[in-house]
């Protein structure tokens, strides 16, 4: 039996990073270059001195979770909730932070609770000695390949954009979809099929397209060989996702309207899901995140695994949960856009493929000082 070790504190600080390059969904442009992008860092310390980490990224233009919520909740809400629970108890951590925030039509605040999910993950696992996927069951891949992000303003810019990712050593590829109009979606991902040649093709919509659309839109992403066409219409829209999945052999994922466990066990039930998008952060941390997989495996569903632009610390999460589930290639687009600095040794060393990486806990090592120095002061109303 594990030893009865507690959580001790939770202290949370805020590092903002400059963007590579433009970034845009369905929804608007996300990030330009030069822009401030902010990412959330959570430290759980226990009361026999270790520690963990975790990240939250806030994205308003994907969900409704901002720096300043985020850090209230985590300040105000999930960190006193948590503080004096036995840390390896992670579904009563879980049962705590879900008294705190409430989930209502989302599980309630999924980031913030995805910080100290994977920061607590992190700090059992070292205390045991083991890399932290050892928690969730099992190893089966420890190699990976990255999607290089295809989004632009333009359709024209794919070329460039295309070659762009060849040239940094990447043969998986994400199209954004879903702002440039039927014809001009087509174009982008034409365009970006003939640049790569028969290199994985994925695309994704973020709720861009009314059905009759997505049909469409699916029956020509056939012809150019996309292997997933990920979240093209809002909501969850079951009938919808029924009819689409039922008019296209093209792969269809669900990721922003798969909420919970209950909404994947709708999808399932009424035909209306290929792929089931596994999302650490989307998914309030590890625990829920495993039991998706495993009941998306269960359902003979495939499995895919995105991020939101996380920094080398979410990158690793998205690595362990993707070894225990054999998930690949991954959505895990952070290094294209930020650098992190933050880390004694980055995860990713460059090229579109990367490695599970070694030692207890995620992996990882924090530069406290760095974080501390850096942090940034938040002035909340």
């Amino acid at each position: 039996m594990a030893t009865a070790v507690k959580i001790a504190s939770v202290d949370v600080f805020v590092l903002e990073f400059p963007v590579k390059a433009v970034f845009v969904l369905a929804g608007g442009v996300a990030a330009a270059p030069g822009a401030k992008s902010p990412r959330v860092l959570v430290k759980v310390v226990t009361d026999d001195g270790g520690a963990g980490w975790g990240e939250a990224t806030p994205t308003p233009r994907w969900t409704y979770e901002t720096t300043e919520t985020i850090v209230t909740t985590l300040r105000r809400y999930l960190a006193p909730a948590v503080i004096g629970l036995e840390a390896w108890d992670l579904a009563g951590l879980h049962h705590a932070m879900e008294r705190a925030i409430a989930p209502g039509l989302t599980m309630g605040s999924p980031l913030a609770k995805s910080a100290i999910d994977v920061a607590v993950h992190d700090a059992v696992a070292r205390r045991q000695g083991v890399p932290l996927h050892e928690l969730l069951g099992r190893r089966r891949r420890t190699e990976f390949d990255l999607t290089w992000m295809v989004t632009t303003v333009s359709p024209r810019d794919a070329d460039r954009l295309a070659r762009e990712g060849l040239d940094a050593g990447y043969d998986s590829f994400e199209c954004k979809v879903g702002m440039h109009g039927e014809a001009g979606d087509l174009e982008l991902v034409t365009r970006t099929r003939e640049i790569i040649g028969q290199r994985t093709l994925q695309v994704d919509a973020n709720r861009g397209y009314r059905l009759d659309a997505a049909i469409r839109q699916a029956r020509c992403f056939e012809e150019l060989g996309v292997t997933l066409f990920e979240q093209p219409l809002d909501g969850l829209n079951l009938s919808g996702y029924r009819r689409l999945v039922a008019a296209t052999a093209t792969p269809i994922g669900i990721d922003e309207t798969l909420r919970s466990l209950a909404d994947l066990l709708e999808y399932v039930r009424h035909d209306a899901i290929g792929v089931a998008v596994a999302k650490v952060q989307r998914n309030g941390g590890f625990w829920y995140s495993r039991q998706l997989c495993e009941m998306a495996q269960a359902a003979g569903l495939g499995l895919s695994l995105s991020g939101l632009t996380e920094t080398d610390l979410g990158l690793a999460a998205g690595l362990h949960l993707a070894a225990a589930f054999d998930i690949n290639p991954l959505q895990l687009n952070g290094p294209q856009y930020i650098d992190t600095t933050f880390l004694r040794e980055r995860v990713w060393k460059g090229g579109g493929r990367v490695a599970l990486p070694a030692g207890p806990g995620l992996g990882v090592e924090v530069d406290e000082d760095y974080v501390r120095a850096h942090a940034v002061a938040l002035t909340l109303d």
